[in-house]
């Protein structure tokens, strides 16, 4: 981009981040379709409203009739001051079932941050990108499910707190929640908002006879459950430090918060607490379940959490907030051709994602205040991964992984692979690819028809066999543009459980199909096991008697002087650390093409340990990443460079061994 064009879309955008917001009227709000309506003796003469409030019947008639005064003539009532009045307040028991910006502003107060007074809840852009998506399943009728990940200081935790408070004061009558924090005191001052929004509450916006003010009562002499008498509404808190008695028991929302630092009591993990609470909660329109936190490291229940809602996996939406998403952060800039000549290959980034130049030129100054890159990334993420990045000890830097991500693409098959038999030498005939709808094997390009020497390197990392153990993987590089000082991609990713003989056979199927590649077996788990260790060369020996390209560690002229192969390659600390480091290196210099989301999850949760040995964060796995160490490692540092064959009778390539392509 040039001046120009960067000076052109910053006033764009800071135009849109200037553009007239106001809960009273509705004008500016994008979290729902908005209607313009103007009633000439209201209070509020124009008023943007809520599409669907439009099809109420008392709303219908106003706007038909076209003012307050008119309608009571339609009706035949004397249009006096205090009728009038009586229409207006029917009017806004409406609007409040409709318009949660409108209900906050007015009848929601909040303590101003940084002083001791009391303001409207004026909702800030964060807070209205969160809405939206609340906002979203409220009003398809569906069950809100949301996890939050939180940067600071832009009141996320408040705004979930508030929409709580709305759904019991204006939706619905005994509908109970609970708030779990990770300290109870934490709970106490979210539930606090309860009170100070009751404390001023017009009791005429309820239902019946109602004597205010508002209050919560102790519920059956209980400290940590209170009610709304009124309402029949109960609010329960509890803590992951003291998680008996937490339970979500007849309860239809739960706000559960900073579930990033719940750590694992005696026989409780945090997952086994938020089972407890949620358990109960239905799948009904307006229940509600709310994970959220700062990030505080990867590989606990938040970040599995996180990462499977981003894989759509759990029902969650996940919602990020950004630091340049925040209004609090910018600095005004003198001289903006100046600035962008200084802005650095990161800055240039941070303004193709939606950064201002004052929000970068702020980012800029407040990196100053922090020592090192990683503390100051994870306070102010600009994205999900830093935000997760909340460690000093990561193994890859997080742009290197991100830049990975981008190569990942969707896979065009997924399966399986079968032959004659699941094992033996049947295994290996008539193999052919079979489409299943929960099958193990993604494929992102099929078998090639060109012949090249050792095209193809088909890594297997062993796992376990329970589905909470580690998976077993198979994964397949291709070396194809290699011939052409190109890079290995990573073609196909086989990932389950499985017991070990026939994990063995299944990956010698798929290094079959794919030009009889080299089969490198990681072999230390079947070595140290007890269940397989036993017969573990007998397993490899089985394969290497009908397989013809299987790796040993033992170098080939030994083996013809005699000396017994040892198939598989072994991975202990020294070998792990050399296809690590190169690995590494691979990464920042992309040497590779990654096609699997789920193996740069992996790369970004391997850590540096304590004791300076390699692997993934507590309650991680790193099976993908494994064979993908060894799989590059073995492309570049083990195989010579691939090459064309062509037959010199017919002009044609030809397969080193005549193998077929897709059957066999």
């Amino acid at each position: 981009m040039n001046y120009t064009q960067y000076i052109t879309e910053n006033n764009r955008r800071k135009t849109l981040h200037r553009k007239t917001y106001n809960p009273l009227t509705g004008e500016g709000s994008d979290c729902c379709e908005r209607v313009l309506v103007e009633i000439p003796d209201a209070p509020i003469t124009k008023m943007w409203l809520p599409a669907n409030m439009l099809k109420n019947g008392l709303v219908e008639a106003i706007i038909k009739a076209g003012s307050l005064k008119a309608v009571l003539l339609f009706y035949g009532i004397d249009p006096g001051p205090l009728t009038i009045d009586e229409v207006w307040r029917l009017f806004i028991k409406v609007r409040i079932l409709y318009d949660f910006e409108y209900w906050a502003f007015e009848y929601a107060e909040i303590k101003e941050k940084n002083s001791p007074r009391d303001i409207p809840f004026y909702l800030n852009r964060g807070q209205r990108k969160l809405l939206k998506r609340l906002y979203k399943a409220f009003l398809a009728r569906k069950p809100i499910r949301i996890i939050l990940l939180k940067a600071r200081q832009w009141g996320g935790s408040t705004l979930v707190q508030i929409f709580m408070v709305w759904v019991q004061l204006v939706h619905h009558e005994q509908w109970h929640s609970v708030i779990c924090a990770h300290v109870e005191n934490t709970a106490k001052v979210i539930r606090g908002m309860y009170s100070k929004i009751l404390k001023k509450y017009p009791t005429w916006l309820l239902e019946g006879e109602v004597e205010g003010p508002l209050k919560l009562l102790p519920f059956e002499n209980s400290q940590k459950t209170r009610q709304i008498k009124e309402r029949g509404c109960r609010i329960t808190i509890g803590s992951a430090e003291k998680p008996d008695g937490v339970r979500g028991d007849d309860t239809a929302m739960a706000h559960l918060s900073e579930v990033g630092l719940w750590a694992a009591t005696a026989g409780k993990k945090p997952e086994d607490l938020v089972q407890s609470i949620v358990s109960g909660i239905g799948d009904m329109s307006d229940s509600m379940i709310v994970y959220e936190s700062t990030a505080k490291g990867v590989g606990n229940f938040f970040h599995r959490e996180w990462l499977r809602a981003k894989k759509g996996e759990s029902g969650f939406d996940p919602v990020f907030v950004s630091w340049f998403e925040i209004e609090l952060y910018q600095t005004p800039i003198d001289n903006y051709r100046k600035f962008i000549d200084s802005m650095s290959d990161k800055e240039r980034r941070l303004f193709d994602e939606g950064a201002t130049l004052e929000g970068i030129a702020w980012y800029r100054n407040k990196r100053k205040d922090y020592s090192d890159d990683w503390r100051f990334i994870s306070e102010f993420p600009s994205n999900d991964i830093e935000a997760f990045q909340s460690t000093g000890r990561r193994f890859y830097p997080i742009g290197d992984v991100d830049r990975l991500r981008k190569g990942c693409s969707t896979p065009i098959f997924q399966g399986d692979v079968y032959g004659k038999d699941t094992h033996g030498k049947d295994a290996l005939l008539d193999i052919q690819f079979k489409s299943e709808e929960k099958g193990n094997l993604f494929v992102w390009a099929m078998p090639g028809a060109e012949k090249v020497s050792d095209r193809y390197v088909t890594v297997v990392d062993i796992g376990g066999r329970s589905d909470k153990a580690d998976n077993s993987c198979i994964a397949v590089f291709d070396r194809l543009w290699m011939a052409q000082a190109g890079v290995p991609e990573v073609v196909a990713e086989w990932c389950g459980h499985i017991d070990h003989d026939l994990l063995a056979w299944k990956a010698a199927q798929i290094a079959k199909i794919y030009q009889t590649s080299l089969l490198v077996i990681e072999s230390n788990t079947l070595e140290t096991e007890e269940t397989e260790g036993d017969h573990f060369e007998y397993i490899l020996d089985e394969i290497a008697f009908e397989y013809d390209n299987l790796f040993s560690r033992t170098p080939s002229d030994k083996i013809k002087e005699g000396v017994p192969p040892r198939w598989g390659f072994h991975t202990n600390r020294s070998s792990k650390q050399m296809v690590c480091d190169h690995q590494k290196k691979a990464v920042r210099e992309d040497l590779y093409i990654e096609n699997s989301v789920a193996a740069c999850d992996e790369h970004d949760t391997l850590e540096i340990k304590e004791n300076g040995s390699i692997g993934a964060v507590d309650g991680c796995r790193d099976d993908r990443h494994i064979t993908r160490a060894i799989g590059v490692w073995v492309c570049y540092q083990y195989l010579p460079p691939p090459r064309f064959i062509e037959d010199k009778a017919t002009g044609s390539a030809r397969s080193i061994r005549g193998d077929g392509v897709a059957t066999i």
